[in-house]
């Protein structure tokens, strides 16, 4: 309907345009016609001679263009097709003028030159060729622009498919290994068990439903990492020491979901989960003004420094969310002594402004 509308409104504006210039070319040569003729005959004129010119250019457009973008064989039969076709159009308009609008709207009083005479035919190949000229190239025009729409809507899906595939990402290992520890605390029938279930049971329902929104709180997402935490430290008990500093002036502050948990699960897994002695994870959250400030650090043996050296899944899963969401971040990582040292700067505000 929409494109209907379009096509109206765009020949009714040429028209309108072709019987103003009739009107201007016709005036004053017919004797015995009023200003109200002079209107009604310049506009009935440029009607009827323009038609043949309307459907030539749906011709061109919708049944020549396409078989020509096509190619083949068969091109060269097409171009004679449409170039036979126009001659017939342009005498078409020849006989309109001589039969109708000269002697029927003008009443005979304008002088009439023969169908074939050459500076009229030319003239009206003119009008030809630029009407279907500028149909066609409305046409491609807006094919361009259709295209590049669907190229556009098929990379921005398969970007957010590829971000919910990186959310949804939580290390199978953590899950193998708190369920034992679960296990193990409900064979010593510990006080520990129902809440290290319930916690799981958060961690995975916010993971299947909860991670695929497009942002959610911070106060949301540090509590998940926190639930996190309280679950790896069943694994652990004294040997570990976490350490949590927080200062957040806005606890509803807008955050892409599970951009943070990754590098958790770093620090406990290539951390504390490959230490034979005591081991600690080092945490700090400041936002200040939609500005987060994230550091995590952990201790890791010394057999373990080759493979810290390499960038771990976890902080290439949190980079890619990161280059997806924000536009204004920086990511650097530090390694010292025994220290491996994560640091996260991003400005929430700049969420999607690419």
């Amino acid at each position: 309907m929409r494109r209907l509308l379009f096509h109206l409104l765009f020949w009714l504006a040429y028209f309108a345009f072709r019987g103003f210039i009739e009107y201007l070319w016709l005036h004053g040569s017919l004797k015995g016609f009023s200003e109200t003729d002079y209107i009604v005959a310049a506009w009935l004129a440029a009607f009827l001679e323009g038609l043949p010119e309307v459907l030539y250019a749906y011709y061109l457009t919708y049944r020549v263009w396409p078989r020509l973008e096509k190619g083949g064989v068969m091109r060269w039969w097409i171009l004679v097709e449409a170039m036979v076709l126009l001659l017939s159009a342009i005498y078409m308009v020849r006989v309109i003028f001589y039969y109708i609008v000269a002697d029927q709207i003008y009443k005979g009083l304008f002088p009439s030159s023969e169908h074939f005479e050459f500076r009229r035919f030319m003239a009206i190949l003119f009008n030809f060729l630029a009407t279907s000229g500028l149909m066609v190239a409305v046409k491609s025009i807006r094919q361009q622009l259709e295209l590049k729409e669907k190229q556009k809507n098929l990379v921005k899906e398969k970007l957010e498919t590829e971000l919910k595939m990186l959310r949804s990402q939580i290390n199978p290992h953590f899950l193998f290994n708190t369920l034992n520890n679960i296990y193990g605390l409900s064979i010593r029938k510990s006080d520990k068990a129902p809440e290290a279930v319930m916690k799981l049971s958060e961690l995975l329902h916010f993971t299947l439903y909860r991670a695929g929104a497009a942002t959610i709180a911070l106060e949301e997402e540090l509590q998940i990492i926190k639930d996190y935490i309280s679950l790896e430290e069943l694994r652990y008990d004294e040997r570990l020491e976490v350490n949590w500093e927080q200062h957040v002036d806005n606890p509803q502050q807008a955050i892409t979901p599970l951009i943070l948990l990754p590098l958790i699960e770093n620090a406990f897994k290539h951390g504390a989960g490959n230490s034979r002695f005591q081991a600690f994870v080092h945490i700090k959250v400041n936002l200040e003004y939609g500005v987060l400030y994230f550091n995590i650090s952990n201790s890791f043996e010394k057999n373990e420094q080759e493979k810290v050296q390499k960038e771990r899944i976890g902080l290439h899963n949190t980079r890619r969310q990161l280059e997806l969401t924000y536009q204004e971040y920086e990511l650097d990582i530090y390694q010292q002594d025994q220290v491996f040292s994560v640091e996260l700067t991003i400005n929430l505000n700049s969420y999607g402004t690419a």
